[in-house]
Formats: structure tokens, C-alpha cells, sequence
């Protein structure tokens, strides 16, 4: 975990993707079969594509694909991985040359495309579309859809397949990362960007023994909780956000994809007097998935890993100056029935919100009962706002330092 943190600082600087640095690695020295890259005049594009169940609404519309990507396919279904290669054995030498090089400017040539199939047949492709440069204010992953970009939190559907209880979650913040990801909500097509206070990009401190976030971190579609309505169990107001996923699978997911998962439980965090709730839940592709149907069995599989949890959230803003965070139900995680029915309760107040002519926070989406609609045009000047995708900028300096808390 420690040499995990130490090389990210590294790995960013030769990275192109929308890995993360963990992950970067794991791609350059354990993959012995290169993925297909190209270079368009110096600049970098990075689009991942997700294969997702079909949307139940939308228009008709398509977004310019960024140039000169190639494709590598990855089959989850089957639990192997399968690269199709377009390339001539030449670029292949070339790419070989990319996996090793410690040249940033090498690596700012780079674009990838990943297409990731979830196995549920034909269904329409999510692809993320970069812009601006890794941990820097002006970084925003955007969501492409079959009608153009599309909106993470609105278009996306809250159930992958709701016959079998599954669900769509968004990859904000891989495992073992620092920086502070997440929807902007108050922002069209609620693109992933940093979260930043004062001007500044945010990062998690890594506490001992954790390291960064100790699971994929993100968010349920078509969800959000009401900070207009107190929550009876917990006598808090809602934080105003989607509804919060930690995925507690094997594999350190992608930002910006999307994961179809179980959910297992909850945990009832009280921050700065808010009700923020953290759903439990896995990957239902994880080699661990049939073992895992209620909070209970997380303990048999995973042992330690919900106490570690509760201690990441009670004690991760110390370092910040901020006190210990404090819980509902004595820190007690609510089983798959409880977290089904907050699930339910906060999609009802996301029904409600996009139905707001003013509401507070960004609505625009291709959903037909959203009183504002997405359009073509719009999408393309929410994306032109930033620059285009480049190399990430250097992490703040104290991003390994290891934190030490008592209590």
C-alpha cells in the first residue's frame, strides 16, 4: 500500500489515460499486451467506452469523437480480457516504446480508447471525453452517450436491471487515489471534475495504514438527497448530492466508468450536520459478487473491512483541522433491505428536483419529464469551455505523506 502511494507521483507524469496512477502501473508492469495508442499533433485525447443498458429517454444527436483514436475491447463478462489490435507491427514496436518511456512529452502524444462490454447484449456505448489537464481546476470528464454527451447523474438510469436489483454506478474516485473527485452538479451535463476549496484542488490525506481511498468511490444516477427534508433515523437534513457508493470489489475501477453493482448495506455518516449516506455494494462482475447478497456477508469475505471503513470516514479531515466525522445508529451499517428503500426515497426527490423551473442545482438533462432539456449545441459549448485534454500537472508535494492520528 505505501509503495503504492509513493510511485503515484511518478506514474502521473507519464500517464495519458484516465488511470489512475495505481492502476497506471499495474497496465505497464503486469500486462504483457499492449493497447493500441496514436498521436495527433501533440495533443492527448483519452476516451474510455462502457457498454451500458439502454437509456429509457432521449433524443437523437451524435458529438464529434475525438481524433485519431484507435480501440482496444475488453470482454468483463467472461472475466478475460481481449485486445483487438488495428495496428501495423511498427506502431506496435512504437507502443511497446510508450509502455517503458519516462518522457512526458512522449506520453502527452498518446490516445487511448477503451471499450468496456458489461455483457448484458447490445446496448448502447458510454464513452468519457477528457479535458484539461489531471488535478488541475480546469479537468472535467464528460459522458458521451448514443444521443451526444449526456449527463451521469440525470441520463444514465438508476438500475442496470431492476428484475435483479442491480445498479448503475458512477466511478468518481478509483481505489488508492488522492484527489477528490466528483459530479458537478451545479454544472451542465454534470461532468466529473476536482473538487477544490479556496481555489485549490483538493486530496485526501493518507491516514495510517490507508492509503488514499480504500475502495472505487462514487455516486447512484437519479438520485439525490434533499437538504430540505430531515431524515427521521438520522435527525439530519440531506447533503445535497447523489447518493454516495463505496464499491468494495477486487479490481481498481476507471474514472468516469460505469459499474453495475449489488448493493449490500449502508453506513449513516453525519458530516458537518448533514445525512451522508454511504452505500456498501460490488462490481456484480467481481470474482466475489455471488458471495456477497447482504452487509453480513461482506464480514466473511472481506474481514476488517467495514471496521476499516467506518475508521477511514470518522477520522480522514483530521489531518485538515476538521473534527472526527460522527455517525448514525452508533456506526452501525443498515442491511440491502434498509439501503434499497434510502435508494428509493432519494431517486423520489431527484424525480421531483428535475421537475424544478429554478431549481439550485444543474438539471439540464435528456430525460422527457426534465423541465430543462439537453441539446446538441449546448453540449458542444459545455465541452469547448475547457481545454482540450493535456498532460497532468505536477501533485502538490505532501500528496504521500503519510498522516498519523490517535483516538
Amino acid at each position: 500500500m505505501g509503495c503504492a502511494a509513493s510511485t503515484e507521483r511518478a506514474i502521473a507524469t507519464v500517464s495519458s489515460s484516465s488511470d489512475t496512477p495505481t492502476n497506471n502501473a499495474k497496465w505497464a508492469t503486469s500486462r504483457s499486451t499492449p493497447s493500441s495508442t496514436t498521436s495527433t499533433n501533440n495533443q492527448m485525447t483519452t476516451t474510455q467506452v462502457f457498454a451500458m443498458p439502454s437509456l429509457d429517454s432521449g433524443s437523437s444527436g451524435t458529438f464529434p469523437s475525438p481524433r485519431g483514436s484507435l480501440t482496444t475491447a475488453y470482454s468483463t463478462s467472461s472475466g478475460a480480457r481481449a485486445e483487438h489490435k488495428s495496428m501495423s507491427a511498427g506502431s506496435q514496436r512504437s507502443i511497446h516504446t510508450l509502455r517503458t518511456v519516462t518522457d512526458a512529452a512522449a506520453i502527452n502524444r498518446q490516445q487511448q480508447t477503451a471499450k468496456m462490454s458489461t455483457g448484458a447484449g447490445d446496448t448502447p456505448v458510454y464513452e468519457t471525453v477528457e479535458r484539461g489537464s489531471l488535478y488541475s481546476l480546469d479537468y472535467r470528464v464528460y459522458i458521451k452517450g448514443p444521443q451526444g454527451i449526456v449527463s451521469p447523474w440525470h441520463d444514465i438510469p438508476l438500475f442496470a436491471d431492476k428484475e435483479k436489483s442491480t445498479y448503475n454506478m458512477i466511478v468518481e474516485i478509483p481505489r488508492w487515489t488522492n484527489a477528490k473527485m466528483e459530479m458537478a452538479t451545479k454544472e451542465a451535463f454534470s461532468p466529473i471534475k476536482q473538487d477544490e476549496k479556496k481555489g485549490v484542488a483538493r486530496f485526501v490525506h493518507n491516514i495510517f495504514p490507508h492509503v488514499g481511498y480504500i475502495w472505487n468511490y462514487g455516486a447512484l444516477p437519479q438520485t439525490w438527497e434533499d437538504p430540505n427534508h430531515v431524515v427521521p433515523d438520522t435527525g439530519a437534513k440531506g447533503d445535497n448530492d447523489p447518493i454516495d457508493v463505496i464499491e468494495i470489489g477486487s479490481k481498481v475501477a476507471k474514472r468516469g466508468s460505469v459499474l453495475q453493482v449489488k448493493v449490500l448495506g449502508t453506513l449513516a455518516l453525519i458530516d458537518e450536520g448533514e445525512t451522508d449516506w454511504k452505500l456498501v455494494a460490488i462490481d456484480v462482475n467481481d470474482e466475489n459478487a455471488d458471495k456477497l447478497n447482504d452487509i453480513n456477508d461482506v464480514e466473511k469475505v472481506f474481514p476488517g473491512l467495514l471496521a476499516a471503513s467506518v475508521e477511514w470516514f470518522r477520522i480522514y479531515k483530521i489531518p485538515a483541522g476538521k473534527p472526527a466525522n460522527e455517525f448514525a445508529f452508533n456506526g452501525e451499517f443498515k442491511d440491502r433491505e434498509y439501503a434499497e428503500k434510502v435508494i428509493e426515497e432519494t431517486n423520489t426527490y431527484w424525480k421531483a428536483l428535475i421537475k424544478e423551473v429554478s431549481p439550485q442545482l444543474n438539471t439540464v438533462s435528456h430525460v422527457p419529464e426534465a423541465v430543462h432539456q439537453a441539446t446538441e449545441e449546448a453540449a458542444a459549448a459545455a465541452v469547448a469551455a475547457h481545454p482540450e485534454h493535456g498532460a497532468p500537472v505536477a501533485l502538490p508535494g505532501d500528496v504521500d505523506k503519510w498522516h498519523f492520528v490517535k483516538g
